[in-house]
């Protein structure tokens, strides 16, 4: 019987959340089926990117709204602003961790 191949991501470093910023920034602007992609599957590992990849994420995102780089407005800026809350509610539910940690100390 044939092995069958393990074709999971590790997520061992800061390589992956480099690649999710990269892959979020490709999107910016496009008008394709990329974007909600990329944003549902950076959006399913937020756990596993370091505060600074989520920080740059953020930075990203206030750029967009700056530079109006959503795509279209109707279909795909809606799924702009979600993504950006997703990753503000990240960043604040880990600051409520880590004042919490320090708290019992």
């Amino acid at each position: 019987m044939a092995k069958v191949k393990d074709n999971t991501v590790k997520v061992i470093d800061d390589d992956f959340g480099a690649l999710c910023v990269c892959a979020i920034r490709y999107c910016q602007g496009r008008e394709t089926y990329m974007p909600s992609l990329i944003q549902s599957i950076v959006k399913k590992h937020l756990s596993q990117m370091t505060d600074r990849d989520l920080h740059v994420l953020i930075q990203d995102c206030e750029r967009q709204k700056e530079y109006g780089l959503y795509g279209n407005l109707t279909i795909d800026k809606p799924s702009w602003i979600e993504f950006e809350k997703t990753l503000r509610d990240e960043k604040l539910r880990r600051e409520i961790g880590k004042s919490a940690n320090t708290a019992h100390k």
